[in-house]
């Protein structure tokens, strides 16, 4: 666990946080880089957070939470319900998280190949070639296989 914690101290965009569950009561424990604490209930609510949780005490609140459950952590400084994120952080987070699908997007997109024009893609009213292993041409089996518009046009 105390390995598990520490791996936080890292950014990690695809891994920002870790959890612990209390397997026969079902209530998690939450951990993010930001030493956020999150304490949700078999439904994945979040019904408390802690904010400036240090390593050390996040293993503690993780070994009490997984002896015991919910009832070990209750007189822990919870505050109730989930931590409010500004708009700007709001905003910053979708910009980023746009940034990382663009990307995404971008290398699926590259990965297909040059359109050969010597056999004409099979979407209506397309005049570009097709690609490789498919009669649709790069932007038109990006669009089916992603299943949104192409924001890639070359």
């Amino acid at each position: 666990m105390q390995q598990i914690i520490a791996e936080l101290a890292v950014r990690d965009d695809e891994h920002p946080d870790t959890w612990l569950t209390h397997a026969p009561s079902g209530w998690t424990i939450t951990l993010d880089e930001d030493r956020f604490a999150y304490l949700s209930d078999p439904d994945c609510k979040i019904v408390a957070h802690m904010a400036g949780v240090a390593p050390e005490y996040a293993l503690k609140l993780w070994l009490l939470h997984s002896r015991q459950g919910k009832e070990a952590t209750t007189n822990e400084p919870w505050k109730s319900g989930s931590r409010l994120i500004s708009q700007e952080e709001m905003s910053a987070r979708k910009a980023k998280a746009d940034a990382i699908t663009l990307e995404s997007d971008l290398a699926f997109y590259s990965q297909l190949g040059p359109e050969d024009l010597s056999s004409p893609c099979k979407a209506d009213h397309c005049s570009r070639g097709h690609i490789k292993y498919s009669a649709l041409c790069r932007v038109h089996h990006f669009e089916q296989i992603r299943r949104k518009p192409c924001p890639f046009n070359e």
